[in-house]
């Protein structure tokens, strides 16, 4: 897995990326706004806050527009940062338009600052992304639980595979529950597996009930033995499975309904769209 642990944090490798972009972005046009001593009244640091803003409105409502039909039944979504999702080529534009505005506004002590402090950004960015590839996992077979009792065998199938590790107290594991019981219901050409780490049997059925939530894939890995050999450092963590059984996708926290319909489009190929 990605996961990047701080302290008993841990973090997807790629929101990292874009955070310690979005921050030596910060650093450094704020060090070449200093040593060019064109600006005493502050003007170049509050160009370099409108780009960084923009960065992420931008990217955030490209990501929304690339995917408005997911968003259409659930506005509210669209202000979910925490859930991940964004555009990155929108964001750059809007960081673009930031730097021609101030062209046009005169504003000459902002522009190289700017300029370096994107640079070095985008740089840093695609360098630790780089860093951070997507390592060669196999879905496992591994003997799981049923909640009845049974043995549940985990092994490849015929068809892509979307594997969560969740736990009942965990609370972004139950916020997303919801919305990815509702999405195996709509995609039954994909194989839904809930693994809840640790947790007994009367513990998950009666959070089950009280939430009305279906039980179908659900099964428990009562020693946490997934998240050992799959590497995931902490839970909520999705992972999907091509139809061949390898891992072509994965995101530890949160997800969004439209977040895991791409993920999973990227296991069958097929451009990520809405669910019939």
């Amino acid at each position: 897995m990605n996961g990047i642990p701080i302290g008993t944090l841990t973090s997807d490798g790629h929101r990292l990326a874009a955070v310690a972009a979005l921050l030596l972005f910060v650093i450094v046009a704020g060090i070449v706004a200093r040593l060019q001593r064109r600006d005493h009244r502050g003007g170049t640091i509050r160009w370099v806050a409108l780009a960084v803003v923009a960065w992420i409105i931008g990217a955030r409502l490209g990501f929304v527009v690339a995917n408005r039909h997911g968003f259409a039944g659930q506005p509210l979504d669209i202000v979910g940062l925490w859930h991940g999702g964004f555009l990155p080529g929108a964001g750059w534009a809007a960081g673009i338009a930031v730097f021609l505005l101030a062209m046009l506004r005169d504003a000459a002590a902002a522009l190289k600052p700017l300029a370096f402090g994107a640079a070095v950004a985008l740089v840093a960015q695609r360098g630790i992304t780089a860093m951070l590839p997507l390592p060669e996992v196999m879905l496992p077979e591994e003997q799981l639980a049923a909640l009845g009792g049974d043995g549940v065998h985990l092994a490849a199938h015929d068809r892509p595979v979307v594997l969560n590790l969740w736990a009942t107290w965990c609370p972004p594991c139950r916020r997303e529950m919801p919305m990815m019981t509702e999405l195996a219901a709509q995609m039954p050409e994909v194989t839904f597996v809930f693994a809840n780490q640790g947790e007994s049997n009367s513990r998950i059925l009666g959070y089950l009930v009280r939430e009305n939530l279906p039980l179908e894939g659900m099964v428990r890995d009562p020693q946490s033995r997934l998240m050992a050999v799959l590497g995931a450092m902490g839970l909520p963590t999705t992972m999907v499975f091509d139809t061949e059984g390898r891992l072509v996708a994965a995101q530890m926290g949160e997800v969004s309904r439209e977040a895991l319909v791409g993920m999973i489009g990227e296991a069958t190929g097929e451009p990520a769209g809405e669910p019939e």
